[in-house]
């Protein structure tokens, strides 16, 4: 029987940027009820998270509930694994401070990706990056449960959190209530695992499908040196049909947020979405 949940979002900076009643009304027009939320990128007069203060999120409150659209991800893209100590810990001070942010809008998660290697200096390889995200998390995580959030962390085929093995292991490490995992099928994806992408979303569900607060949807093809590239659904390489056959088996409600997303094409995209929810 299946018992997943889907919930249909779009990132909000695809639509550009404004007022959070402005952002919401937009999107809840198009078909969608929930967003990933990246202050700085999506409503006006945010630069930084430092700008994030109690009147913008009173505002967001308000918004969430005039418009009846949801957060699924708090978006607060900083480098938790980077290999510079002055510059993590100042990382993990606006993760910190996002936190209570994250509780106020009643957020799924909060997310983040796991830095990409080219950012790193030379010599640091995967394994230290994935130590350093768990020097970070270590600090995260006991203010998380002590708020009752979740830390997202998404795996990227180029960063220190490359696969579904060392997504587990980041967990492992961890043992946390307060971690989950940003599940993003075309930032898993490589060009050498297209032809067998069953078998890498077989072992994703495996290791940690539980723990998937969030999915990532979107299209994607790659050029011939195996670079991933921005396509429409003409020259997707992403098999959503076998991503939502595992999908299909979790027992959680998921946020499913276009990214990429272009507003006058949200008809297509949320049709594409209904028909993947409603299963084979």
């Amino acid at each position: 029987m299946k018992r997943t949940k889907y919930i249909p979002g779009v990132r909000l900076h695809d639509y550009g940027c404004g007022t959070p009643d402005a952002m919401f009304a937009r999107v809840k027009a198009d078909g969608y009820d929930c967003v990933q939320l990246a202050y700085p990128a999506s409503i006006e007069g945010i630069h930084s998270f430092a700008d994030v203060d109690d009147a913008i999120v009173r505002d967001t409150q308000a918004a969430i509930t005039r418009r009846q659209v949801s957060v699924g991800v708090l978006g607060c893209y900083v480098e938790l694994a980077i290999d510079d100590e002055k510059t993590r810990l100042a990382n993990v001070e606006t993760f910190l401070r996002m936190l209570p942010v994250c509780q106020a809008v009643s957020a799924g998660c909060i997310g983040t990706e796991t830095t990409a290697m080219r950012l790193q200096p030379a010599g640091t390889t995967r394994e230290r990056g994935r130590y350093l995200l768990c020097k970070s998390l270590e600090q995260i995580l006991p203010e998380a449960e002590r708020l009752g959030v979740t830390v997202g962390i998404e795996a990227v085929s180029w960063h220190s959190m490359n696969t579904p093995e060392a997504t587990r292991e980041v967990l492992d490490t961890m043992q946390s209530p307060a971690l989950g995992v940003i599940f993003d099928a075309g930032n898993l994806l490589t060009l050498e695992d297209v032809d067998r992408q069953r078998q890498l979303w077989e072992r994703t569900a495996t290791l940690y499908g539980e723990k998937i607060k969030a999915v990532h949807f979107k299209t994607q093809g790659y050029q011939p040196d195996g670079t991933p590239v921005r396509t429409g659904w003409e020259g997707n390489r992403i098999d959503w049909d076998s991503v939502f056959d595992m999908l299909h088996q979790l027992p959680q409600t998921l946020p499913v947020l276009r990214e990429e997303a272009v507003p006058a094409d949200a008809a297509v995209d949320l049709a594409e979405m209904h028909r993947l929810f409603a299963g084979r």
